[in-house]
């Protein structure tokens, strides 16, 4: 019995399209004629009326059917891997952060979840971690990202990471997974440390996209960060030379230049958190190569000229950048000239800001106290005065708020601090050795109170550097580091 139905009578104009074409009679058969699958083409067999339907028609109404279902069976995925279950990494300021409610914004002394099982050979799949992987590396490092160099905003990149977007650098999230397991203290994570760390520093810069381009500088920051917790700051160095490097080619420390002289050039942003994280970018690198250069004095060639023309606004709490306002410089002024002038003038600006300031004070202070002369010089003498002031003017633990800023606060004291070990620690005036000893006891005592409530974790990684600034603080701070410290910046 013949599989075609054959029809009686064809109406004008109800043969298939080919029939036609080739002028040849055609019996109408449904869904495909028979001289069409006589001559091997059956599938393609169409009609140019809406009798029913052809093959072709009736495979794409299958493949229809198909793609609805794997779209079904993925969203149901989604349902029980929810992205929004993972912690998301953020910071807190002087005022309350208004954080999306659908994330958690996990304060510091949260613990990750407990590792009951992992897939099998998990680590080997970098480009495709299992979620369920990637969100408890993600929940271990969340906690303390801030004081880790972290400056972008936390539930968007999540949004991005755990969605697969080609919008995320897959060199941050290698980081990211590195931090993770380098974090997390369990060690089934712990032994693949190295294959992690291996990945994390095989930056691929050739096929950067511009979207990319803050999300490396994260990266690179990260890795300035981890390198210098391990106590390598040779390799930190070559990190943060990169970040540099990035920020200055693509023009971020001239952001309110109306004709930026960057050899490469960003898009416009696409709203005021993209442009606030491209603020931040390049003040978290500035923080880290105002520290650390003076240490390898590495940046000596390029420092003057990066400080001359900064006109990037300092920058603000990530809850400004969300409602829309962004800090701007219409006219162009120096941002950095303008505070080192006058240091005392503003402290309007987030904690971020805060510690920016703390740093370029206490690179100026080095500076000063390396090339001391036998008497003071007015410009020394009106730069201690601006320190002593800046010194003065930074809030009381009490005014900061959120789960981050006692760090940032720490942060923020000890550099002063350590400014004023620098600009005086090599001169032979009077109350030069007492002022050293002030600054140096100060700076012990924050410290070792934290050690003593047990309530200090995960450090800024340039705290280390600065504990053993010269002899003074040195001499001053040992007994801290034998009630319950470390050499590593790690309490």
């Amino acid at each position: 019995m013949s599989a075609f139905l054959p029809v009686s009578h064809l109406a004008k104009g109800g043969a298939c399209i080919d029939c036609r074409r080739r002028k040849v009679k055609c019996g109408g058969e449904l869904p495909s004629c028979k001289r069409c699958v006589r001559g091997g083409y059956g599938l393609d067999c169409q009609y140019a009326s809406e009798r029913g339907k052809t093959g072709v028609q009736l495979l794409e109404a299958s493949v229809v059917k198909l793609e609805a279902r794997l779209a079904e069976l993925q969203g149901s995925i989604n349902q029980r891997q929810p992205v929004l279950e993972i912690h998301v990494p953020g910071r807190g300021g002087l005022c309350q952060i208004g954080i999306d409610p659908s994330f958690r914004l996990v304060p510091p002394e949260t613990t990750a979840r407990d590792v009951v099982s992992l897939p099998y050979e998990w680590w080997e799949q970098s480009n495709r971690m299992p979620l369920e992987v990637a969100g408890l590396l993600m929940d271990y490092f969340a906690p303390y990202a801030f004081q880790f160099g972290f400056f972008m905003h936390g539930p968007r990149l999540c949004q991005l990471m755990f969605q697969r977007s080609s919008y995320t650098s897959p060199n941050l999230i290698n980081v990211i997974y590195l931090w993770g397991i380098h974090l997390s203290g369990d060690q089934r994570l712990l032994a693949h440390e190295p294959l992690f760390l291996k990945r994390a520093v095989q930056f691929d810069l050739s096929g950067q996209q511009s979207q990319h381009v803050v999300h490396n500088i994260q990266a690179e920051i990260l890795l300035v960060a981890y390198f210098l917790r391990l106590g390598k700051p040779s390799s930190a160095m070559h990190r943060l030379n990169s970040a540099v490097s990035l920020c200055i080619s693509y023009g971020l420390h001239q952001q309110a230049s109306n004709r930026p002289i960057a050899a490469l050039h960003l898009p416009p942003p696409r709203d005021s958190i993209e442009r606030g994280e491209r603020i931040d970018a390049f003040w978290s690198t500035f923080l880290f190569y105002k520290t650390l250069s003076v240490q390898e004095r590495a940046f000596s060639g390029i420092s003057a000229t990066m400080d001359e023309s900064i006109d990037t606004p300092f920058p603000e709490e990530m809850s400004t950048y969300e409602c829309g306002s962004v800090p701007s410089n219409p006219y162009g002024v120096r941002t950095f000239n303008k505070f080192i002038d006058a240091p005392g003038a503003d402290l309007s600006h987030g904690i971020l800001a805060l510690v920016v300031k703390s740093a370029a004070l206490f690179e100026r202070a080095r500076y000063y106290g390396m090339k001391w002369q036998s008497v003071f010089h007015p410009d020394e003498q009106k730069f201690e005065e601006a320190l002593l002031l800046f010194i003065k003017l930074v809030p009381p633990l009490s005014q900061f708020m959120g789960p981050y800023t006692k760090y940032t606060w720490i942060t923020v004291v000890t550099l002063l601090q350590v400014a004023v070990i620098h600009f005086h620690g090599s001169r032979k005036y009077n109350d030069s050795e007492q002022k050293c000893l002030v600054a140096a006891q100060t700076a012990a005592n924050l410290i070792a109170s934290f050690t003593r409530l047990k309530t200090l974790q995960h450090i800024h990684p340039i705290m280390a550097p600065l504990w053993y600034t010269e002899g003074w603080f040195q001499r001053t701070s040992s007994s801290v580091f034998e009630h319950g410290g470390s050499r590593d910046g790690n309490i």
